[in-house]
């Protein structure tokens, strides 16, 4: 994870201010949605969009494995709601005078008392406050004697962009563009995903991301703020042996691609809420009875040499 820069910030709020919104697909769906309806999470891939000239090179790099891993236990993200009765607390930074100012200073931020961090390295936390309309995103969340720490993270408004603050390596939110349980229990995905490569681009960004904690010189490398889509061509339905959780992510990455937000250790994979019933061994009953057994499931049915990678994320 780096530090945001400023001018990238201010680059970035410029852009989205001048994005067209898109017809929402239905009023309870977009209700329920975190981020405006222009958000570039919020917003559908145009029918013809214009593909990077690199596009099969970064693709087949990306799919060499020919899976793409589901983040469903350890670096799935723990999501919680905060209640008027949910305690608050002042959350430290760790990364405090060396990345900046705690995003967190002067605020008392509601953290319920059964909330868990991821239990991989991330210990990657969200907590949504409906109240104040926005959303504590914590990078290395810890328990600490007096509350809680955390390494660092971002303070998102549910009603902007999804993008700003420094809780991801892109400057993405933590919330935007994971995958819900919820989703997957309607088979109904009305947003774009988040995907981690091991193949980031070193001092490349591409708006809307606002940094990169990208490391790769390869000439192949996916610029974090990259928008992947799948082939519309492609007949979801159709795929043999495809599972309703593969089908409702094959769907999303066709209506909504994905970006690329972080380094991550697969060549590819694709954020998705931790279940409370999850354990070492198991991603809890949702993700099973959808047929994404385990964590890191690699969704083979889904063909995903057939992804494309956009020249800019408006399409």
């Amino acid at each position: 994870m780096g530090r945001a820069g400023g001018a990238a910030i201010v680059a970035l709020a410029l852009l989205l201010a001048g994005t067209t919104t898109a017809t929402a697909p239905d009023q309870a769906v977009a209700a329920a949605r975190p981020f405006g309806a222009d958000s570039p999470f919020n917003v559908r891939i145009p029918r013809s969009p214009s593909l990077d000239p690199q596009s099969k090179a970064m693709v087949a790099r990306a799919t060499r494995t020919r899976r793409v891993n589901a983040n469903l236990v350890e670096f799935g993200v723990p999501i919680y709601e905060a209640r008027p009765s949910t305690p608050t607390y002042e959350v430290s930074c760790g990364m405090t005078g060396i990345w900046g100012s705690c995003p967190f200073t002067g605020r008392r931020m509601p953290v319920p008392d059964d909330a868990e961090p991821s239990p991989g390295s991330d210990g990657a936390l969200v907590v949504v406050d409906r109240i104040q309309q926005n959303a504590g995103e914590y990078w290395r969340a810890a328990r600490s004697d007096s509350g809680w720490t955390a390494s660092w993270g971002a303070v998102n408004p549910l009603t902007g962009s999804g993008w700003g603050g420094a809780s991801t390596g892109a400057g993405a939110s933590r919330l935007a563009g994971v995958v819900r349980m919820s989703e997957i229990k309607a088979g109904r995905i009305e947003h774009a995903l988040v995907l981690q490569s091991d193949n980031v681009c070193r001092g490349v960004v591409r708006p809307p991301a606002v940094k990169t904690d990208g490391r790769s010189t390869r000439a192949d490398c996916l610029p974090e703020g990259t928008r992947l889509q799948l082939s519309p061509a492609v007949k979801v339905a159709k795929l043999s042996g495809i599972t309703p959780g593969e089908r409702a992510v094959a769907r999303a990455l066709q209506l909504y691609g994905g970006y690329v937000i972080d380094r991550g250790g697969a060549p590819l994979s694709v954020s998705f809420e931790v279940a409370r019933d999850a354990t070492a061994s198991s991603p809890g009953a949702v993700y099973r009875d959808a047929g994404l057994t385990w964590d890191y499931y690699g969704m083979p049915h889904v063909p995903w040499r057939k992804l494309r990678v956009l020249r800019t994320w408006r399409g």
